[in-house]
């Protein structure tokens, strides 16, 4: 081949593009509740549903099996997962060590463009009006937000980790069992109290902070849990 010839053909990048929009409609699903715990993901179906082959299918099971939300069995194929206190227990246990020392390395690394963008996030809840302040959108502010602290952590190996982790707390949050019942009034001031320990470096209070706020959460998540057994 000469130079300046070109092989390149975007067959793989298109398929590429199908397994991710695949991929979050059925995190979507999942995290939403519209795939119950337990559900059974047929290939063939979900082919047939989204007028994609099997290929952007598999892909989507691989991603979303690393993520926690599916368990692919062999034989059997792939199923919603379904949390018991033990995954509870791990989930948050590792939530709380990843926010640690993302809140701890973002005290150090993060810019003034960073606590901006955080900030602006805080300011999203503050215009939202009480018909648009839905749980929904909590869980979508709540994950940019914490999101954001890992971003501004600058810590790559950190940021993978919570990448795998984050679709599950999403689900809590969505569902409403990490969620305060006045999450209306209480979410912006706990985030915008964890904020200033980040922008004025405070390394000791803002991690802290955010193992209270894990801990609650956790707490609520597993209060919910035995109630509704």
């Amino acid at each position: 081949m000469t130079p300046g010839d070109s092989t390149v053909t975007f067959g793989p990048a298109q398929r590429r593009v199908l397994a991710d929009d695949v991929t979050d409609q059925l995190r979507a699903a999942i995290v939403s509740g519209s795939l119950p715990p337990g559900e059974r993901l047929r290939e063939d179906e979900l082919a047939t549903q989204m007028s994609v082959s099997r290929g952007p299918i598999r892909e989507a099971f691989v991603k979303l099996e690393r993520e926690g939300l599916i368990v692919i069995e062999r034989y059997k194929g792939a199923r919603v997962v379904e949390l018991y206190r033990d995954d509870i227990d791990q989930i948050f246990s590792l939530r709380t060590v990843l926010e640690a020392l993302g809140a701890e390395w973002a005290c150090q690394h993060a810019t003034e463009a960073d606590i901006e963008e955080l900030g602006r996030v805080l300011d999203r809840f503050l215009e939202a009006t009480p018909d648009t302040l839905t749980p929904e959108l909590i869980a979508e502010l709540d994950i940019a937000f914490h999101d954001g602290i890992m971003q501004a952590s600058r810590h790559d190996r950190l940021i993978r980790a919570w990448d795998g982790l984050k679709a599950q707390i999403s689900s809590f949050l969505i569902t409403r069992l990490a969620l305060r019942k006045d999450y209306g009034e209480s979410w912006e001031p706990d985030h915008r109290e964890l904020l200033g320990h980040i922008a004025n470096k405070r390394v000791d209070e803002a991690v802290a902070h955010i193992r209270g706020h894990v801990n609650a959460s956790y707490q609520r998540v597993v209060d919910a849990m035995e109630n509704r057994d």
